[in-house]
């Protein structure tokens, strides 16, 4: 039988909450090439910029991000770069859980 950490599940579980909406998985791609400022995030997502800055201080407070200032810019990047990796991963499942229900449907 598996040993099961609660403390871990729990943590991974609230990890996964605080990464559970369309336009946050959207920031951690566009972060995923470098540390980017809210203007250049604004501009690659079509957003409004409240919008984004509100996600981004919501995913800083979570320590998905963090965040540098440099001169008058505050510029945001990924607080651990496996992250990127794993949303990369639980694509590749989606995508085949999509093809095996869509191949079900087609039967």
């Amino acid at each position: 039988m598996c040993e099961i950490d609660e403390k871990l599940v729990e943590a991974q579980a609230e990890l996964c909450k605080s990464l559970a909406h369309p336009l946050r998985l959207k920031i951690l791609s566009i972060l995923s090439t470098g540390p980017k400022n809210v203007t250049d995030i604004v501009n690659t997502l079509g957003e409004p910029q409240p919008l984004v800055s509100r996600h981004l201080l919501f995913l800083k407070e979570k320590g998905v991000v963090k965040a540098e200032r440099k001169g008058t810019n505050i510029y945001y990047s990924l607080a651990y770069p496996e992250l990127q990796e794993a949303c990369k991963i639980i694509q590749q499942v989606l995508r085949k859980i999509l093809a095996e229900k869509a191949s079900i449907a087609t039967r």
